[in-house]
């Protein structure tokens, strides 16, 4: 009975040990010196590629003795889904003869700061210079601005340009908000083709200049509409590059491996050669064996005039944990010709806190299918969360990835330990009742024995 006993207890400790980093795929080192209490680091995209849960469960940070300590995940910051009061800017044209990063310009203003007049202070003709671009006065605004809406005068060959678009707060120093930004207006393939608006992601400045490049058609008769930012402002975004493949037999079906479960919420579909504009459908699924499951439906292009080049915005879609992804594009037109699209992908970073307890170095690790969801509630692993109290946590990097267990924790593991449990709890019940069956049969033969004897 002992015996017994011992191997039941036994089977138990085994079956629900301690984890240890060997129990996972891969793992980083964390830069971090102990001498804090809360550390904060940002998941990686190999992070991603190596674990097998989508919300990142089978994640650990271990202590430098091998110790699991208490772990987090911030909510990733959300993005605005609404605009805010729109308003028309005054603008105001700017010829230059030179570059326009050259321009001195002489500005009148009334007394509460707003623009009434934008005059060049260089004595060239006016027959030498030449319009490059737009003062735009946003000082009226009592909030950022989440995008401008651009209407402009085109010619019977439509537009096809790019601007760029800086921010200052002195008519001195600017700064660049927006590279290369795609203005449209064309009739392209029997469709119609406009982009009209520019993404700012929620910035503040008295003053917004806009110019185009030296060689492009000038934006004639310009009018300017800021959208307002309202609520949280577009956070900052990770972005990965996928290559695909084309599907055998499928004319213009090209498939895509994200290698793990990213938790993406933009797309970009990059075409392999100028000149294309394409219909496709977006499709995905979780596994290599599902049934496809259409996403959204896009128009993608990349298209050239002169010596402007100008794609596609990317497009708004929410991934649920999909690794595998499916482009169809319509044929019409030729498809996207030869070549293979290339997806770009991005997302808001993910945040990871844990308790630096016990000695370092410490270490995070990934990559386990059969771990279970350890990660604490935010807001019980740092005091004041969400308050001007919070308490203070210190960001710090990871080292590169090595190899812990390898690959094959990622693949559906035996569970050994749990058919050592049941193994043992089911020959305990077999024990248990052959020593009762034995014992009822002492008892059943106890008169007998006790009959002969007096005999």
């Amino acid at each position: 009975m002992k015996t017994l006993i011992f191997l039941l207890l036994l089977s138990q400790s085994s079956a629900f040990g301690a984890e240890r980093p060997e129990d996972f795929a891969y793992g980083m080192a964390i830069r971090a010196d102990a001498q804090d209490a809360l550390y904060e680091i940002e998941i990686p995209a190999a992070v991603y590629r190596g674990v097998t849960r989508a919300d990142l469960g089978d994640v650990r940070v271990f202590n430098g003795q091998g110790e699991v300590v208490p772990h987090s995940l911030r909510p990733r910051a959300a993005a605005s889904s609404e605009s805010g009061p729109v308003m028309s800017l005054p603008v105001f044209p700017i010829y230059v003869t030179d570059r326009i990063e050259d321009l001195n310009v002489r500005v009148e203003k009334r007394a509460d700061g707003t623009i009434v007049s934008v005059r060049g202070q260089a004595k060239a003709s006016a027959s030498k210079k030449k319009q490059r671009g737009y003062l735009l006065d946003t000082s009226a605004l009592k909030q950022a601005v989440r995008a401008l809406r651009f209407e402009w005068q085109s010619g019977a060959d439509g537009f096809l340009g790019s601007v760029r678009v800086e921010g200052s707060d002195d008519l001195s120093a600017w700064n660049t908000i927006a590279n290369r930004a795609a203005l449209v207006r064309l009739t392209f393939g029997g469709h119609q083709l406009e982009q009209n608006r520019v993404e700012l992601g929620g910035v503040r400045f008295k003053y917004l200049r806009v110019s185009w490049p030296e060689n492009q058609q000038p934006l004639e008769s310009l009018s300017v509409v800021a959208e307002s930012a309202a609520g949280l402002i577009s956070p900052r975004r990770v972005w990965q590059k996928i290559s695909g493949e084309a599907v055998a037999g499928q004319a213009g079906e090209y498939r895509y491996d994200l290698g793990g479960p990213f938790p993406f919420d933009r797309l970009r579909v990059d075409l392999p050669q100028l000149n294309s504009l394409v219909q496709l459908q977006i499709l995905s699924r979780a596994k290599s064996d599902e049934p496809w499951r259409l996403k959204t439906r896009a128009t993608a292009y990349r298209l050239r005039r002169d010596e402007t080049e100008v794609s596609s915005p990317e497009i708004a879609l929410t991934n649920v944990g999909e690794r595998y992804w499916l482009l169809r594009v319509d044929q019409k037109g030729g498809g996207v010709g030869e070549g293979v699209p290339i997806l770009q992908i991005g997302w808001p970073p993910q945040k990871l806190v844990f308790a630096a307890r016990g000695a370092g170095p410490f270490q995070l690790a990934y990559g386990n299918s059969a771990a279970k969801a350890a990660a604490l509630p935010i807001d019980s692993l740092i005091p004041g969360y969400k308050t001007e109290a919070e308490f203070k946590v210190r960001t710090v990097s990871l080292g590169e990835q090595v190899t812990l267990a390898g690959a094959a924790r990622l693949r559906a593991q035996t569970d050994y330990k749990t058919w050592t449990l049941w193994g043992s709890l089911i020959l305990g019940v077999l024990v248990l009742g052959l020593m009762a069956y034995r014992l009822a049969r002492q008892i059943a033969t106890a008169p007998a024995d006790e009959t002969d004897n007096s005999k």
